[in-house]
């Protein structure tokens, strides 16, 4: 169920984002999602995680409705997967699911190539649906890449958390 025909392998130095491959990439993202760091800025549930059969149905949601990435970064003389981020209308997800990578700047790179993927696709904004307003090192990595505030803050259940918008 590959639907990556036209998505490109996106470049910058040693990280490159490319097209997921399913039913193949499921299982590398296993541990991403038994993760209680990733589930709760994800979710706003450390207690919850996601199964095979959840982030099947998860990716080929992003996929259906988006361009779906695996994140991966050149290591050991290999590509290692460390994440994965989703370009789709009015939402952004992203995961660095392999703590070692966070906060290094790996994110910031990701974003920033599908925004000049979104502008190669000739679109005029994009949009990130919800950060949890606990999770501070979104907020920071959406705000550096120049997305401003959208509307005043929400709440999600019972979590508060804020929309994202950048014009292109």
């Amino acid at each position: 169920m590959d639907n990556h025909q036209d998505q490109p392998v996106l470049r910058d130095g040693e990280l490159r984002l490319r097209p997921a491959r399913l039913p193949d990439d499921i299982q590398l993202a296993v541990p991403w999602y038994s993760d209680p760091e990733v589930m709760r800025c994800s979710e706003g549930d450390a207690d919850r995680t996601y199964d095979a059969e959840m982030i099947g149905e998860m990716y080929r949601y992003l996929s259906e409705h988006g361009e779906l990435y695996i994140i991966e970064l050149y290591t050991g003389g290999d590509w290692r997967p460390i994440g994965d981020v989703t370009l789709a209308p009015g939402t952004m997800p992203i995961v660095i699911g392999v703590p070692e990578y966070r906060s290094r700047g790996y994110g910031q790179r990701a974003i920033g190539l599908l925004v000049d993927r979104a502008r190669q696709l000739g679109w005029h904004e994009l949009r990130v649906k919800r950060v949890y307003t606990f999770n501070e090192r979104s907020r920071r990595l959406f705000v550096s890449l120049g997305f401003v505030q959208d509307g005043d803050e929400f709440v999600d259940g019972d979590l508060p958390g804020w929309r994202f918008v950048r014009r292109l």
